[in-house]
């Protein structure tokens, strides 16, 4: 079943007809892709409280897991090609810093 992922510490996702799961932090991302796979849709929020890792991290350890550097974690679990995602974070650079990653890795995962 495809579902998508909601990654923000306060706020719940719309009411939008999607199949929304929420995390609210990195290691609630980790146990939600390890035990459902990876997300149809996700949409990142980049603060996530004080002393949390940000969204821009998660999406490093999405990246990063599904290259395969960091076996034995939910990250190995992957990135579908045809990933779709947003970034509702009200952080300006953080908001940007997300989508440079997220959108280059899609074109270089595409292209393969």
């Amino acid at each position: 079943m495809t579902y998508a992922l909601f990654i923000d510490d306060e706020r719940d996702p719309p009411n939008d007809g999607k199949s929304w799961r929420i995390a609210r932090t990195l290691n609630e991302v980790e146990r939600l892709l390890s035990a459902h796979g990876p997300p149809a849709y996700i949409s990142f929020d980049h603060d996530l409280g004080d002393g949390e890792p940000t969204g821009y991290d998660i999406v490093k350890a999405m990246v990063e897991g599904d290259m395969g550097e960091t076996p034995n974690s939910g990250f190995d679990v992957g990135l579908h090609a045809d990933l779709d995602f947003y970034v509702h974070s009200q952080n300006p650079i953080g908001k940007a810093n997300i989508e440079a990653l997220m959108v280059g890795y899609l074109k270089h995962k595409r292209s393969a």
